[in-house]
């Protein structure tokens, strides 16, 4: 009889539950797996991280139904710990991205089964918040598919759980403004971004835009501060390449909707302006 750790590990029993619709067997002690699985994610084997822990601990622990919503917030308050979501937060270009990034993919999905039906305390819900930003100042690994390793993705991973986080009726006008202005800033990155971060980036701005819970005034207010002044500075660029993205990617999604469409000519507008030539201060010329 295997022990819930090497359950967790074994990749032959996680694949049957899979196979099986993820339908946990019935002698399985669901919140026990689930807080096993959750070390897997440092691992940089793409199957079990990723296809295998994740997709089971989402879809057929969380998703439906099996953790009480004290386990729940269990699961959540853990995930948000050092050891997870800011497992040495910081570092760049090594392994320790998997657990940080996958974390934030698991806020999302307790966030997610709470805004559906709220059951969690509020007070989970402005922790993992709270926590969110906090992670968004700190990382520091913005890579999206690490070769031989898989997805580590930690912008869109964080843009999913922002996004869930944005639609939770416990949140207020202002968090969502905050939220807005934090999906701003992390377009401004100076990491390339050109693993789809800007769809996803974008995908949760638009959903708060068309919750009409934000003013107009603010949101046109929000699309000018999108602006990034070039300049010859490689990192410069590199900010305004991933804002054009964002943009263009929210202007099609709004349109797409038919949603919100007072913003699209002021993005187009914009989106021009971040594409005229520099010019040079001392001389102006172009």
């Amino acid at each position: 009889m295997q022990t819930i750790r090497e359950q967790a590990t074994d990749k032959e029993f996680l694949r049957s539950i899979v196979e099986k619709g993820y339908q946990l067997p019935e002698d399985t002690d669901a919140f026990a797996l689930a807080k096993a699985l959750l070390d897997n994610f440092l691992s940089p084997d793409e199957e079990l991280r990723d296809e295998l822990s994740y997709m089971i601990l989402a879809s057929a622990i969380i998703d439906k139904g099996h953790l009480s919503t004290q386990q729940l917030e269990y699961i959540l308050s853990t995930v948000l710990n050092d050891d997870h979501l800011f497992y040495h937060i910081g570092e760049t270009e090594n392994d320790t991205v998997f657990m940080r990034s996958f974390s934030n993919l698991i806020v999302a999905a307790i966030l997610y089964i709470d805004a559906k039906e709220p059951t969690i305390s509020e007070s989970a819900v402005q922790e993992a918040r709270a926590a969110l930003f906090r992670y968004a100042r700190e990382e520091r690994d913005w890579r999206g598919y690490v070769k031989g390793k898989g997805w580590a993705h930690a912008m869109a991973h964080l843009a999913d759980a922002l996004d869930i986080c944005a639609q939770n009726s416990r949140l207020s006008g202002k968090d969502r403004r905050q939220i807005l202005e934090l999906l701003r800033d992390l377009a401004k990155v100076t990491t390339p971004l050109y693993h789809e971060e800007d769809m996803r980036l974008a995908t949760a701005a638009s959903h708060i835009i068309v919750s009409k819970e934000v003013d107009d005034a603010f949101l046109r207010e929000w699309l000018e501060s999108c602006f990034v002044l070039r300049d010859p500075n490689v990192t410069t660029w590199r900010k305004a390449s991933n804002m054009k993205n964002f943009l263009r990617s929210l202007y099609f999604l709004l349109l797409w909707d038919n949603m919100a469409l007072f913003l699209l000519e002021p993005i187009s507008l914009l989106l021009k302006r971040l594409d005229e030539p520099y010019v040079e201060v001392d001389g102006g010329n172009e």
